[in-house]
């Protein structure tokens, strides 16, 4: 019996290197598990960016991951963060047509999906009667602090209405925010843009002053047209103050996408968790947006991954259907490595058994060589010593006795001892031994 076993260890031993150098090569298509901890760029601790950050920092933590974030003055400086190698930033809240104006070097960063609108507001003094961008020559305009998504986004759709920041064009201050509101209660500047929700406290601070009002953007399709990071988003009559009907009569505006941007700093496997987690917040929709409309494809500016655009078009997968996350990325990867090793192996284990067989029946059929070689020998008259001959075959005979090999064999080595002892009987009696 331990004769067979190393019979068949011998025979396949190739197997097991051969399993191994395999394993090895797949391997290296296997990604490492997911990071326990990411660093998320947000925006002001007073802003939604933040707020939204904090939710998801919440959601990611009863998965077992810790998300720290980094207060920022908003998407420039959220942009800088991700295209920074020093830095530790992976994932940030990002305004949609940043990369129009952002040089972004040797980094590439990727989309995860986008998340909800911003309007891009332009509030001014009544007295200045504002009828288009182009009325904005020469006055003194808040542009959004330094680093902000709303200074970027300004500045380009200025020059493309041919405004620069000096010169003919308008005068630009940099301000955003409360600070920005608080110049325009106080007269300091004539008009100011921003990037904020309807609901804000900011837009909400803005109508309550009689003597402010919003710009209706007149030509938003066409802005909309040539820009594919922006959308026309109607603010409807009464939208931001149904007791007293602000804004009198329906009204449009510009509006971004806030998007939510990654580095390759960013493990791929986390991307269903951490959009599955916003999804629970966003399913029921805005003031401006649809019940189930957002994370979206549509006007993300920078490419989506392959798995956000997986996630986004068919949901998360089977396994993070019906197993908590850690587990789902564990039979995930394992089947990456599991599949393609048992489509190579089980064709090669289905090799053995014919290897063993060819093996015991190559070792029977040298001894028939030598029995046959014999005979021809015996029947040429050939042999020389013939005592030896009959003695060789009696060793060769000793030997079988003390053979190991399975049943399924031993018809065949029965056999081959019945043909040594007609061999040897004829030597016998054909020499008078």
């Amino acid at each position: 019996m331990m004769g067979s076993i190393m019979t068949i260890v011998k025979t396949n031993a190739w197997l097991g290197v051969a399993i191994v150098v395999i394993s090895i090569g797949l391997y290296q298509f296997v990604e490492p598990a997911p990071p326990r901890e990411i660093t998320m760029a947000t925006g002001g601790r007073d802003g939604y960016y933040h707020a939204l950050g904090t939710y998801l920092k919440d959601g990611l933590q009863s998965e077992g991951v810790e998300l720290n974030l980094v207060l920022t003055a908003g998407s420039g400086e959220n942009m800088e963060l991700l295209t920074d190698p020093d830095s530790e930033v992976s994932v940030a809240f990002i305004q949609s047509g940043m990369e129009q104006v952002f040089d972004l070097g040797e980094t590439t960063l990727a989309s995860l999906g986008g998340l909800y609108y911003e309007p891009i507001w332009l509030f001014y003094r009544r007295a200045i009667e504002l009828d288009s961008a182009w009325d904005l020559k020469g006055l003194r305009v808040a542009v959004g602090a330094k680093g902000s998504g709303v200074r970027a986004v300004v500045e380009y759709l200025m020059a493309e209405n041919g405004l620069p920041d000096a010169g003919d064009g308008l005068v630009p201050v940099e301000a955003g925010g409360k600070n920005a509101v608080d110049l325009l209660r106080a007269g300091e500047i004539d008009a100011a843009f921003f990037t904020v929700s309807p609901l804000s406290k900011t837009i909400q601070s803005l109508i309550d002053m009689p003597e402010i009002d919003f710009l209706d953007i007149r030509r938003s399709e066409a802005y909309a047209a040539r820009n594919p990071f922006l959308s026309s988003v109607s603010i409807t009559e009464g939208l931001l103050d149904l007791e007293h009907n602000i804004p009198p009569e329906n009204r449009t505006t510009l509006a971004s996408t806030a998007t939510l941007v990654v580095n390759d700093r960013f493990h791929p496997a986390l991307t269903p968790l951490v959009l599955d987690i916003l999804a629970q917040r966003l399913r029921e929709g805005g003031i401006l947006e649809r019940p189930g409309e957002f994370p979206s494809t549509r006007n993300v500016g920078i490419s989506l991954t392959k798995e956000a655009e997986h996630y986004l078009e068919q949901g998360p997968s089977f396994l993070m259907r019906y197993l908590p996350f850690w587990a789902a990325s564990l039979v995930d990867r394992l089947v990456i490595f599991v599949v393609p090793l048992l489509v190579i192996v089980i064709p090669l284990i289905k090799l053995a058994g014919p290897l063993y067989r060819w093996r015991i029946r190559s070792r029977i059929y040298t001894w028939y060589r030598h029995l046959q070689e014999t005979e021809r020998k015996f029947v040429e008259g050939k042999i020389e010593n013939p005592k030896e001959e009959v003695h060789r075959l009696d060793m060769l005979t000793e030997e079988l006795a003390s053979l190991d090999v399975p049943l399924s064999y031993a018809d065949e080595l029965y056999e081959l001892k019945e043909h040594i002892a007609y061999v040897r009987g004829r030597l016998v009696s054909g020499q008078g031994i």
